[in-house]
């Protein structure tokens, strides 16, 4: 058995590998605030990474930092620096797609990830791999609280509604990344885009949503900029954090694509939206029903 190092290792994906890795026997090292090794704690941080055999890397974002990229910045240089000293010689990293949908590279929400991915390369690392992951599912339940919203009987969000967007089930982004870890023989050093099942409009998963909580009459709005901007000021995340999601918004909304590899068996995932919103929503799952 063998040890890897999990950073953000209570979020929805790193609660996924470090389950995962457990249930195969290995050690992990889980850096999270929440289980007592912060990010921010360079000695507890370089402890975390000594000798691990492997390390999944996220760069966790503060929806309330007053700079995000910033913020995100300073964590990318911790953790690129304790991954250095430690001398980790296979790291696989959680990056995004919506960080490549401005061709002009504007700062998206995602923005912290591509500039890992940078700072990575610039490492000795003998096996690398950059998960470039579609829209998650579970942004429904939490950044876009879609429960909440359906009690009005709409869905609103900044994005287009009639253009589709891939999204994916964080179990099969854990599946991806706990296989890149264990594999005994690292096939590819690189990038690999996982694009979840297929592909979705915001009506079309509003309406998808909506059924499986048994509230089929929820429509979905395309919000202004300026009106989600504000919308998520009121609920608590920062101008700065709320300007990255809606620069991501107005991006895609111009026709911009996210992926930028053709849809394949390799780049695509087993988890629909639709079996998604049942084991999420399904009867007798929400207080809604």
């Amino acid at each position: 058995m063998k040890t890897y190092t999990v950073v953000g290792a209570m979020s929805d994906v790193g609660k996924k590998v470090t389950q995962q890795l457990e249930d195969m026997g290995h050690t992990v090292r889980k850096v999270s605030r929440s289980v007592g090794i912060s990010i921010d704690d360079d000695e507890e941080l370089l402890k975390a990474f000594s000798g691990a055999d492997g390390a999944y890397v996220m760069i966790p974002i503060d929806m309330q930092a007053p700079d995000l990229h910033k913020r995100e910045g300073e964590i990318g240089e911790k953790l690129a620096r304790a991954i250095q000293t430690a001398d980790v010689k296979r790291v696989v990293l959680l990056s995004s797609l919506t960080g490549l949908v401005n061709p002009e590279r504007a700062k998206t929400s995602a923005w912290g990830a591509i500039m890992m991915e940078e700072r990575l390369n610039k490492l000795d690392i003998k096996e690398i791999m950059y998960f470039r992951c579609a829209f998650f599912m579970e942004n429904f339940l939490k950044g876009l609280d879609f429960l909440e919203q359906a009690k009005n009987g709409s869905f609103v969000t900044a994005f287009r509604s009639d253009v589709a967007m891939p999204m994916i089930a964080c179990t099969d982004i854990a599946e991806r990344v706990v296989e890149a870890l264990t594999t005994e023989t690292f096939r590819e050093v690189g990038t690999r885009e996982l694009q979840g099942a297929r592909d979705y409009t915001m009506a079309e998963a509003t309406q998808i949503l909506a059924t499986a909580l048994g509230k089929s009459e929820i429509k979905y709005r395309q919000a202004p900029i300026e009106e989600a901007h504000k919308a998520m000021i009121s609920a608590g995340v920062s101008s700065s954090f709320a300007e990255a999601v809606m620069e991501t918004a107005r991006s895609f909304n111009k026709g911009n694509s996210m992926a930028l590899e053709k849809r394949s068996p390799e780049n695509t995932t087993k988890t629909t939206l639709e079996q998604w919103a049942i084991e999420q929503f399904g009867k007798g799952k929400t207080g809604m029903l």
